[in-house]
């Protein structure tokens, strides 16, 4: 027996078109997929910042949001009061700008973000008309935002210096940013940055893994009375710091210590680092991130302790070494920089032509 059935093709893409209507309209009310919705981490450090506002915390026009490290566990900004929407020094734009009572937040990001156009930024804030010089504004805030922004954690430093600019730095904000510590549990060394240094042979935007010489950098110590300081027995230090690769090590030899960081320099190792041949600048900075240790003595026997990283600069110097110094020749920057960073020494330029 057979049955004959007859499909109303109109009716049934009348249906399928609500389906997809419905759909978009389920996409639109999820959390975070609202076209220009801003992350949960940022919503709270947006609303922690207009706080700050109605309290009269910041005497300046211009707030500067600046996102540092963020990460799967959260989010750092850096707040600081400034005399122009712009980055002092690079003229970075801000990506967004939000006028709140009497004043503009600048909010900045270095990953993946495009700058607001330089006549939008004029037709919000009317910056090239501000005749006023402001002063100079020694205060800084980091907000510390869980992913979810469920939880933050907001610290000040009065005066600017080494050390403030620096997060890690700030027990408080470690869990923003590090999956086993907080203000509770400190790390004892955080690699802070490093840099390339290579020969004179050397030629900006070519290959650097045949002329490079050793990697120069710094390793942050969170307790100035550290063990490490202590001298054992013999007065010679047997603790050492490394980079590992399979079976290459690359040695960290610490040859300073200022502002609570031990300043190293890499052995002599050609092997290491010519053995980094596909992608050899991502390959090095997952190795630095990821495969940095310290090496305890104890009785004659190592052990071997991860050393976090702050992942806090995006820009890294390539040296050339010479017998009165070093001097920078070219730059590397962290996978997903934006393009208006990596122009940063034409930026002045850039803002007169755009």
């Amino acid at each position: 027996m057979f049955y004959l059935v007859i499909v109303d093709t109109r009716q049934t893409k009348k249906i399928a078109c609500m389906r997809n209507v419905l759909l978009i309209l389920l996409l639109i009310s999820l959390p975070g997929c609202q076209p220009g919705k801003e992350s949960p981490a940022r919503s709270t450090a947006l609303r922690e910042v207009k706080r700050m506002i109605d309290q009269d915390s910041f005497p300046a026009k211009y707030i500067i949001m600046y996102e540092e490290p963020s990460n799967d566990i959260g989010s750092i900004y850096m707040i600081t009061p400034a005399n122009s929407p712009l980055v002092e020094g690079s003229l970075e734009r801000p990506e967004k700008v939000i006028k709140y009572k009497d004043r503009y937040i600048c909010l900045m990001n270095p990953m993946e973000s495009t700058d607001m156009p330089k006549n939008k930024l004029i037709e919000i804030t009317d910056y090239p008309n501000d005749t006023t010089t402001g002063p100079v504004y020694d205060e800084i805030w980091y907000i510390g935002v869980s992913k979810n922004g469920k939880k933050h954690s907001l610290v000040s430093a009065t005066y600017k210096s080494y050390l403030t600019y620096r997060y890690y730095s700030f027990p408080q904000l470690l869990e923003y940013t590090f999956e086993d510590y907080d203000s509770t549990h400190l790390p004892r060394f955080i690699l802070s940055s490093y840099s390339l240094v290579v020969d004179t042979s050397y030629v900006p935007k070519g290959t650097f893994i045949n002329h490079i010489q050793r990697i120069d950098g710094e390793i942050y110590y969170s307790d100035v009375l550290d063990e490490y300081f202590k001298e054992n027995k013999d007065s010679i230090h047997k603790d050492f710091f490394a980079v590992l690769n399979g079976k290459d090590t690359l040695k960290l030899n610490i040859v300073d210590t200022i502002t609570q960081h031990l300043y190293f320099e890499s052995a002599n190792n050609v092997a290491f680092f010519r053995s980094l041949t596909k992608n050899p600048w991502d390959k090095l900075y997952d190795l630095f991130r990821d495969s940095t240790f310290y090496f305890c003595n104890e009785k004659g026997t190592y052990t071997r302790c991860s050393i976090p990283y702050s992942d806090f600069f995006g820009l890294f110097s390539i040296r050339v070494s010479i017998r009165d110094g070093s001097y920078i020749v070219d730059w590397l920057y962290r996978r997903g920089i934006k393009q208006s960073l990596k122009d940063l020494d034409g930026s002045y330029n850039e803002w007169d032509a755009n």
